[in-house]
């Protein structure tokens, strides 16, 4: 007898985004395993349901309504397995227990993800990044789903935030290669990056990570600094003081707080002759 895959309805998308903002979603489903995916993509496909796929929503924007599609989350696909120097990790795993795996068994190489409050999907969805090194640059394979279908691909490309995937594709484990390294030194250097993290970034705030890609030598958080936006505030949505680039819930935010602040921001910009391209996907 089949496993029937756990659902909840009606649920509060606060709970599930790191803005802690949204409304009600029609129902989200939570898959275990490939089976139950497939086996979900294919009866929303023949019933012709959109959904929409989540992670751990730390780079995601829900408005205040009833979202209208149903969303397949795939936190409980977490798991994470050791074959030699590689890692493979499903992608509802966070990187939080990816790093404390990597201490376990003495892998280095993903100490800069520390403190990233990302799953492996959402990180490589969006190649994950900082301190001049990014997720994808450390992956050897990925199994996806694309239209109920199940394959492997080790032709990766990506770029500055923009991961390895392909349109329609749903990770569903990402294979990485790591090297061994000393115990000490992996906690080491997650300490470190953390604290930078910690000193430089609104770390424990409500927020969804950088609104805005870097371009080139063009960075936003340094011109929204330098244009004295710290600190803006609509609502309870307010521009971080400690770094301009990220926007906090400072305490019952709106979805339109968050917007409207954005927005704003875009507008002063497009004044002054840049066009910022949202890291942020708001729904």
């Amino acid at each position: 007898m089949k496993k029937r895959i756990y659902k909840i309805k009606n649920a509060d998308l606060k709970n599930y985004c790191s803005f802690k903002i949204g409304g009600k979603a029609k129902c989200i489903y939570f898959p275990e395993n490939i089976e139950q995916i497939k086996c979900l993509i294919n009866k929303f496909k023949n019933k012709k349901i959109a959904y929409f796929l989540l992670g751990n929503g730390t780079n995601i924007l829900f408005n205040d309504k009833k979202f209208k599609k149903v969303i397949i989350c795939l936190k409980k696909l977490n798991k994470i397995q050791i074959n030699g120097e590689e890692m493979v990790c499903g992608a509802g795993a966070s990187l939080f227990d990816v790093n404390a795996f990597c201490v376990k068994n003495d892998l280095g190489g993903l100490e800069f993800t520390y403190g990233i409050p990302a799953s492996v999907g959402g990180a490589v969805a969006m190649n994950a990044g900082a301190f001049g090194d990014d997720v994808c640059s450390h992956l050897s394979e990925i199994v996806v789903c694309k239209d109920g279908e199940i394959y492997s691909r080790q032709n990766l490309e990506w770029s500055y935030r923009k991961g390895v995937l392909k349109d329609g594709e749903i990770l569903i484990y990402a294979k990485f290669n790591l090297k061994p390294a000393k115990k000490q030194q992996i906690i080491e250097k997650q300490q470190q990056f953390l604290q930078k993290r910690k000193i430089s970034q609104p770390f424990g705030e409500f927020c969804a990570g950088s609104i805005f890609k870097r371009q080139g030598d063009i960075v936003p958080a340094k011109l929204i600094d330098e244009w004295g936006l710290k600190g803006l505030k609509i609502g309870g949505a307010m521009i971080s003081q400690k770094h301009a680039g990220f926007i906090i819930n400072t305490g019952g935010a709106s979805g339109m707080d968050v917007l409207t602040l954005i927005e704003i921001v875009e507008w002063i910009a497009r004044k002054k002759g840049f066009c910022f391209e949202r890291e942020i996907i708001v729904l």
